[in-house]
């Protein structure tokens, strides 16, 4: 990428803030229920990455949260421009410094009422960097879970705002500095608590209560073959006895019934540059 280049994107980056006055627009995240990634906007916002359920250049590697326990989430920079000699679009990995960072979990505030994620460490490509506060958890309309890691735009902590013990006195909406350098690949390691299980518990349990349910209906199966053959001696017996008349055998049978439930998934729209409260 050309300097004239880099310059021109700071330039138009800059005009577009400017002239929107940073508006503000709380976006719900979209995907998976409880799935947790990482929203950014590199230093001259032309590398960004929203959980709105649009494509960007950028790559999310997210992962699903299911109760207590420690998870890691990552992003890889990149930005698309248009090359000024071809003409053609390009994309260029990488960005420098932060304009906006923050975890993010798909209708956490739902699933976990009052969950706790606590920030373990934030690296870039792979070196960690110190926080200088302590990042605390909040919602987004009630809607999305969110850990600001890098947002100057919030005035005061919203009424929801937690951290593991309480509200910690040092909680901020910028528990990292924005000068972080060029960097490819932000990786944030978190502990989830105050789901009221622990990771994969739920699966595990129902699991075993499809084990029992199955092996009732084994035993229920057994029965109802128990009983039919029974039934059948009992009219083959009748038959043999029985000199005049027209003998009927009813039809008997054992019929089992499964519920499936589906999950509706709803996406709100997003603004790609958008200046986030909360």
């Amino acid at each position: 990428m050309k300097i004239s280049k880099i310059i021109a994107g700071f330039a138009a980056s800059a005009l577009a803030v400017s002239a929107m006055a940073v508006s503000v627009a709380a976006v719900d995240a979209t995907g998976t229920d409880g799935e947790a990634g990482i929203a950014f906007a590199g230093g001259d916002w032309l590398a960004q990455y929203w959980l709105d359920g649009k494509e960007y250049p950028s790559t999310a590697h997210t992962t699903v949260i299911t109760g207590d326990g420690t998870y890691t989430v990552s992003v890889d920079a990149a930005a698309e421009f248009e090359d000024e000699e071809t003409g053609e679009m390009v994309t260029a990995d990488g960005t420098a410094d932060l304009a906006f960072a923050a975890l993010q979990v798909v209708n956490g505030e739902t699933l976990f009422p009052g969950m706790v994620i606590t920030i373990d460490s934030v690296k870039f490509d792979g070196v960690e960097v110190a926080l200088t506060g302590t990042p605390y958890t909040s919602s987004d309309d009630k809607v999305t879970t969110r850990v600001n890691l890098y947002n100057e735009w919030v005035d005061k902590l919203p009424e929801d705002a937690r951290t593991i013990d309480g509200l910690a006195a040092d909680a901020t909406a910028t528990p990292i500095d924005k000068a972080v350098g060029e960097w490819t690949t932000m990786e944030v390691t978190f502990t989830v608590t105050g789901t009221g299980v622990a990771a994969g518990e739920d699966v595990a349990e129902d699991d075993a209560a499809d084990e029992d349910v199955a092996e009732d209906d084994a035993a229920d199966d057994t029965a109802a073959d128990d009983t039919a053959d029974d039934t059948a001696a009992d009219d083959t017996a009748d038959t043999t006895t029985t000199t005049t008349g027209d003998k009927t055998t009813p039809d008997t049978g054992v019929e089992g019934v499964a519920a499936v439930a589906g999950l509706a998934i709803v996406a709100a729209g997003a603004v790609i540059v958008a200046k986030k409260r909360k």
